[in-house]
């Protein structure tokens, strides 16, 4: 295993762990603006890359994956609705961690959708998980605001499992390149198309903000997704769906320093166990794993 691999990896969690961050410095921008136009700016380079490699797959794609891809736009785009609007309520590490228990999320949707009965693992490390879940919660018992943001959270790392539950079947037949730009141009339309039915204006808005907004299209969207996607083609999958959990770590890093927002050390607390439960989770993730160009592993941070 070259080195230079092993950095790309490291670039895809520094890359993602801006996400969070980069949504709170967008901010006062409403929810819709945010979310319209880093999917509008992160959509493009998508479609032009696979181009490139061609999309013949998409072509020949059967009406239900198609369908699939609809659905898994649809679920992608209330994902970046609800977190979004979960920052701007509760901490970033709060809001960071909670989403991040996805591969749990994911592990009872397969229950739920695909009869897929979860393993051991999966059902300790959600047990563990949702101790440090409560942890955090209660850290911002009183705060109304704090609370609503912490649901939207959960709310947001539910969706994003449900994005990837849905778009696994078509994974099988579909490339990661013309699937991402699938998915991503539909969720793009669909938050545009909300821009427009709520009358949201998208501009007028501080150019400081419209640069973050750009930032969390190129830096975590861009770059970061593609690093994890492209380092499955080297990794195994569980290398992979670990080293994403880097990211609660480095957003609150990153708050800490750009923001000079510092996490409790009851938010601290619970964001270990949080982290501690996805990681027992994942071991049923099989570590000699090397998934090829149509395999239906689909990792995602939370940003």
């Amino acid at each position: 295993m070259t080195p230079w691999r092993w950095f790309v990896l490291a670039a895809g969690i520094v890359a993602i762990s801006w996400a969070a961050p980069l949504v709170r410095l967008a901010d006062p921008v409403p929810v819709l603006v945010i979310a319209a136009l880093r999917l509008g700016c992160a959509a493009p380079p998508m479609l032009a890359i696979a181009s490139v490699r061609g999309t013949e797959d998409l072509r020949t794609a059967r009406r239900v994956d198609l369908g699939a891809m609809m659905l898994a736009a649809l679920a992608l785009t209330g994902h970046f609705l609800f977190w979004i609007a979960a920052l701007q309520k509760t901490s970033i590490i709060t809001g960071v961690v909670l989403v991040t228990m996805q591969p749990i999320f994911v592990g009872i949707g397969a229950w739920i959708v695909l009869r897929e009965r979860p393993s051991r693992p999966v059902v300790l490390g959600a047990s563990i998980a949702l101790v440090g879940a409560l942890l955090l919660a209660g850290d911002d018992l009183g705060d109304h605001g704090a609370l609503v943001g912490d649901l939207l959270a959960l709310i947001g790392g539910l969706l994003s499992s449900a994005y990837l539950v849905i778009g696994r079947g078509a994974r099988r037949r579909i490339s990661t390149a013309s699937y991402g730009a699938g998915v991503y141009s539909m969720t793009a339309l669909m938050l545009l198309a909300l821009v427009f039915a709520s009358g949201t204006p998208l501009m007028g808005h501080a150019v400081g903000s419209y640069a973050a907004i750009v930032a969390l299209a190129i830096v975590p969207q861009l770059i970061g997704h593609n690093a994890f996607n492209w380092s499955l083609g080297f990794l195994p999958a569980a290398v992979v769906a670990v080293a994403i959990l880097g990211e609660p770590v480095g957003a609150t890093v990153i708050a800490a320093i750009v923001l000079d927002e510092v996490p409790t050390l009851l938010e601290l607390a619970g964001g270990v166990v949080v982290l501690l439960g996805v990681c027992v989770a994942l071991r049923d993730v099989n570590a000699t794993d090397q998934p090829e160009l149509h395999a239906p592993v689909t990792i995602a941070g939370a940003g």
